[in-house]
Order: structure tokens, then sequence, then C-alpha cells
């Protein structure tokens, strides 16, 4: 309390802050001294579990300083736009910092609409009633369809291109004049006037961020929200939300990528790959990009790769290109991939990481096949020196679902340890253990003294195959 008092900064950017602040508040109690942190007035943020994209996540309590900005730099908002980005965002909605950089994208984007239209005198529905009503199987095959997905056919292709269209379904909206109010009767809809703003200003910092980096939280604040209010119409309590203007911004993206896919093909260019707003093509002609933006009316990008690979295994091949590496940045677009899983544990992250970069200067397929040897030295060397890595290593990390399990799991026992700690659990929190022994399903949440080596070993080798089978395709290419 004294170094604030000392210091008595405005902005207060602390790790695990939500955690760290109401530790505080409670020894400031126990001990009878004032606590500072906040200028007077603060209040505590409930913790809740709510249900989102198919999973359940949790967010934890907070305390809600007042007079001063405390912001937790573990937080989902500070990792992804920084300080400048919730500062941006908080003018946006008319939110708080400290409520801005806790509350999730989807709040974000209802609060910007809720503020717009107060702003502008439209009525706010108090609770919307108007939820989605029965409808017909026939109807639903016909209308809910969602994005477009064509499966590759799996392997690596030299020359590729990736064409991906700029904020499309926001665009979708802005272009089509998608609102609840304005469908089938073609007046100005509400939620295109207000999204139309914030579509331009991302166009503009997407491309501002290249050459000044300061620009990258606002770009990327804009990105999240503008993500977000697509799903949002679909949300059954969005207060500006309808099923009907969901399916419509599908409907509309199908046809635009199918439009595109055509184009390329008229134009005699290879189509290997669509999802939902992007297509991969092989050997493009060069003005690919400007007839489909032309043609379409949405604006879009083109990355050139030397090398793309799309992977044979079920599960994540349609999660697109796992090695990708763009002629000019030299950097590897990594998807579906264990390095990129939050639960893969540290040993098997930087494992592969280590095969990747081996692999990410080959520019062709006879440079991408030399390599065999060497990513098998990689994978040898790791699985020799697992045993004496240090046990921190091999933490896995899980949201879990549920507090209580019916069937014995690595997540089960997990829980049962932490809740024999005091620990109060709740569902979509995030739980951390090692792998002690897989067949018994016993687990170590802290300071592990061993681990089950033949289970991480199958991690390893579960790894290694993801990046060898780009290795092996290129050599019965040859």
């Amino acid at each position: 309390m004294s170094f604030v008092d000392s210091f008595n900064p405005d902005i207060i950017l602390m790790e695990n802050a939500d955690i760290a602040a109401r530790m505080m508040f409670e020894k400031c109690r126990e001990y009878g001294i004032n606590f500072t942190l906040s200028r007077g007035k603060f209040r505590f943020l409930k913790e809740s579990s709510y249900y989102s994209y198919g999973a359940v996540k949790h967010r934890r309590s907070a305390l809600i300083t007042e007079g001063k900005i405390l912001i937790d730099t573990a937080s989902f908002a500070f990792r992804e736009y920084g300080l400048k980005g919730i500062l941006f965002t908080s003018r946006l909605t008319g939110l708080s910092a400290n409520l801005t950089s806790r509350f999730t994208p989807r709040t974000l984007i209802s609060s910007y609409e809720v503020y717009e239209a107060l702003r502008r005198g439209i009525a706010v529905p108090f609770r919307k009633r108007d939820a989605e009503k029965p409808r017909r199987i026939e109807e639903l095959r016909r209308n809910d369809k969602g994005g477009l997905i064509l499966q590759p056919e799996p392997g690596v292709y030299e020359n590729v291109s990736q064409i991906d269209f700029t904020s499309m379904y926001p665009a979708i909206i802005v272009k089509y004049n998608l609102s609840p109010e304005s469908i089938g009767n073609g007046r100005k809809g509400f939620l295109s006037t207000i999204l139309e703003p914030l579509l331009e200003l991302r166009i503009k910092t997407k491309r501002m961020k290249k050459t000044n980096p300061e620009v990258a939280g606002i770009d990327s604040a804009l990105k999240w929200m503008l993500v977000t209010c697509f799903g949002y119409t679909g949300f059954k309590n969005a207060k500006f939300g309808s099923i009907s203007v969901h399916e419509r911004i599908t409907g509309i993206g199908r046809e635009i990528l199918l439009e595109s896919i055509r184009i390329a093909e008229e134009s005699g260019t290879e189509v290997i790959h669509a999802m939902v707003d992007s297509v991969f093509v092989r050997n493009s002609n060069g003005d690919l990009k400007e007839r489909i933006e032309r043609e379409t009316g949405l604006l879009a990008e083109e990355g050139q790769v030397p090398l793309g690979c799309f992977p044979a295994e079920k599960g994540w091949i349609w999660k697109c290109c796992p090695l990708l590496r763009p002629v000019e940045s030299g950097e590897m677009k990594l998807r579906g991939v264990m390095a990129r899983r939050r639960d893969t544990p540290e040993f098997i992250r930087r494992a592969q990481m280590e095969m990747f970069y081996l692999l990410r200067n080959a520019r062709t397929l006879n440079e991408l096949a030399e390599l065999e040897s060497d990513l098998k030295g990689i994978y040898r060397r790791y699985m020799l020196a697992m045993k004496y890595a240090d046990p921190e290593w091999f933490f896995i990390r899980k949201r879990i679902s549920r507090t209580s399990y019916s069937k014995n799991s690595l997540e089960a026992s997990a829980v049962r340890e932490l809740k024999k700690l005091g620990v109060k659990l709740f569902p979509g929190m995030e739980i951390e253990y090692v792998v002690v022994d897989f067949k018994r399903k016993l687990v170590s949440i802290r300071n592990p003294e061993t681990v089950d080596f033949e289970y991480y070993r199958k991690l390893l080798e579960k790894a290694y195959e993801e990046v060898s089978f780009a290795v092996r395709n290129a050599l019965s290419s040859l």
C-alpha cells in the first residue's frame, strides 16, 4: 500500500490482479491497514460460469476499483489488445476500462450496440422476449447451413496462395444492410449503420499496423468485436439479434465463397481448399484477388506461400494449413497442431516447435524431403531428454465443464485433489495437473515428483507424426 501511495498511479497493470487484489484486500482488513489500491470506493465483480461457442467458460471474481484503472495482465483482453486497445474499446462501449478489460468481446459488442442506440434515441428492450419459434425441418435444412468448407486432398502443395476476405461477415452486414428491422423492407438498418464505422476503421488499422505497431492493439480490439458481432446476431438473448439475420449472413457468405471459387477456376487456377472466408489456390495468375474483389464487392488480402501442408488426420484437417510459410515474413502459420493447443505440455510444445522451425526454411518439395533425417534427430533427442526434463514442463492445462464426475478420468482425479486442498471450483475454470500414472488415472496438481513417461512419450510421438506428415508426403511426391 505504501508503494502504491508513493506513486499514486491512475493505471495499475498487475499480473493476476483479480486474484492478487482480493488477497491484498483481505490482508489489509485482517491487519487493519487502509486499503488504498482504490481511491476510497470499490466493488467486487461476481464470478460466474457461462456457455460460449460449445464450451463452458468461467469468469473469476474481480475487485473493481473506483478512481483507478486496475488491469490484470493475464486477462484475455490485455493479452489480445493491450492497454491501448482496452482504453479504445472503453470509449466505444461507454464502459469503464476496468469492466472493459474483464468482459468478453460478446459483452463489449452488445454494450456498443446499446450505447449507440441510446445515443441515437432508439429504445432498447430491457429483456429480449422474441426467441426463435419452432420451425419445420425443411426450413432449417434450407436456411441454417452455416459457413461453406471444402475439404482439401491431404498433401503438400507448392506455390499456394491464400485469398482471405477482410472481416467478411461484418462486411456482409454493412453491404447488404442486414438488421432485424430492415430485412424485407429495404430501409436502413440499425445494425449495419453502427457497424459501418467500425469496419471502415478496422480496414484502416489493419493497413496502418504494418508500419505503426502502436495501432496493433486497437486493430485487435476491432477485429474481436467485429468477429463477435456476427455470432451475437444468433444469440437468443441478443437485444439486437435475429436468427433470420444470422442465417442470411451465412447464406450470402456461402454464395460469395462459391462465386470466388468459380472466378478462380474460370481463370485456370486450381482451388485446393476453401473455408468460410478463405480460398486456397495453387499457381495463381496474379490478378485473381483483384477480380474477386471487383466481382464480389468485398475487400480481400492475398498471402503467397511456397509450401502449404494439409494433413490427413481426421479432426484437424478442416482447420486449414498447419504449415504455411509466407514469402514476405518467413513466418509459419500453424493451425490445429499440438503446439497450438492450450492443453499441450510445455515439453511437447517445445519439441514440436523445434521440428516446425526446421521445416520453415524448405521452399520446395525436394528441400522438404531432405530434412527427414534431421527431423528424426530432433524427435530422438527429445525422447531421450524426457526423463531429465523439469517436471514442471509436463503440466497439462484443461478447462473443466463440471465439478463432479461419475467416471474416473485424469480431470476427475485433478478435481478431487483440488477439492482436498479446499480450492473452490466452478464449471469453465482451468486446472493444471501432471499425469503420474495414466492407467490408474493418478495425477499431481503441484510439485510432481515423478511423471508417467510412457504417457508423455505417446504425446511426443503424436507431435512428431503431425510434423513428419509433410516430409513423408514430400518424399512420396518425388
